[in-house]
C-alpha cells in the first residue's frame, strides 16, 4: 500500500496522527531504514498535506522513540548502535529491578498488568509485532508507575521508547517463529507472579536477571549482530 492510500485509510484519526501512523509503517516496513533523514517538505509534498502537520506527526513519533532529533532540528529515524543499545540496558535492569522491589514491598493492584499481559498474549496470537510490543512497553511502564517514583517512571520512559521502537523496527522477521512468543510470554508471566510473592529482595534480583537475559537474547539480531538471525525471545 502507497503512503498516500494509507493517509486516506486512517481519515478517522487526526491529521497529525494519520501522518504519525503512515510515517511509522515506512520505518516499519523498511522503507525508511535506521538513520535515515525525515524531509518534512517531501512527505508533506507526497500527502498532500501542510509541512507543519508533519511537524506534528515526527514529534509524536520522536516520544513513541521512532524518531530522533539533532541539531537544527533535523529528523531522523531512530538509530541504536551496538554500545547504545548495551548501555541502555545497563540502565534499565538498573532501575526496572528498582521499580520491582518497590512493587514487591508495596503490593499494589496489579489487575492493569494482568491486563496488558493479556493483550501482549493476543497480540501473540494474530503475529502482531507491532501491538505485542506497543503492549509490553505498556506492561513495564506501569510496573514502573506502581511505585510512585515520578522520576523514576520518567527515565523509564525515556530509557524504553526508543529501545522497544528499534525492537519494533527490527524484529519483523520473528513473528512467525513460535519460540519468540512463547519465551517472551513465560518470562512476562514469571514477572507477575515474582511481583505477588511479596519478597523485594527476590523481586529485583528476578528482574535484573531477566533484562540481562533479554539483551543477550537481543544481540542476536539486526543490526547488533551485523547481519539477521533467528532469535527465540525478547522482552
Amino acid at each position: 500500500m502507497s503512503p498516500g492510500r494509507a493517509f486516506q485509510d486512517n481519515s478517522h484519526l487526526l491529521v497529525k496522527d494519520r501522518l504519525a501512523e503512515v510515517l511509522r509503517k515506512e520505518m516499519v516496513a523498511g522503507r525508511s531504514v535506521p538513520g535515515k533523514s525525515i524531509v518534512e517538505g517531501q512527505w508533506a509534498a507526497k500527502l498532500g498535506v501542510a509541512q507543519a502537520s508533519v511537524r506534528e506527526a515526527l514529534n509524536i513519533l520522536t516520544n513513541k522513540g521512532f524518531v530522533e532529533k539533532g541539531s537544527g532540528r533535523s529528523a531522523r529515524v531512530i538509530k541504536l548502535s551496538r554500545d547504545e543499545v548495551r548501555q541502555l540496558f545497563e540502565m534499565r535492569s538498573v532501575l526496572e529491578g528498582v521499580a520491582a522491589r518497590y512493587v514487591a514491598e508495596n503490593q499494589p493492584d496489579l489487575r492493569d498488568v494482568d491486563q496488558a499481559l493479556a493483550d501482549m498474549i493476543a497480540a501473540a496470537e494474530t503475529r502482531n509485532l507491532t501491538a505485542y510490543y506497543e503492549r509490553d512497553l505498556e506492561f513495564h511502564l506501569l510496573i514502573a508507575q506502581k511505585t510512585g517514583n515520578r522520576f523514576l517512571m520518567q527515565q523509564l520512559r525515556w530509557l524504553l521508547s526508543p529501545l522497544f521502537a528499534f525492537f519494533i523496527m527490527n524484529l519483523q522477521i520473528e513473528k512467525d517463529n513460535p519460540a519468540f512468543w512463547k519465551g517472551s510470554i513465560e518470562e512476562h508471566r514469571e514477572i507477575i507472579a515474582i511481583l505477588r510473592k511479596g519478597d523485594p529482595i527476590a523481586a529485583e534480583k528476578h528482574m535484573i536477571e531477566a533484562i540481562q537475559g533479554f539483551f543477550a537474547q537481543t544481540r542476536q539480531y539486526s543490526p547488533l549482530a551485523d547481519q539477521r538471525r533467528t532469535s527465540s525471545e525478547v522482552a
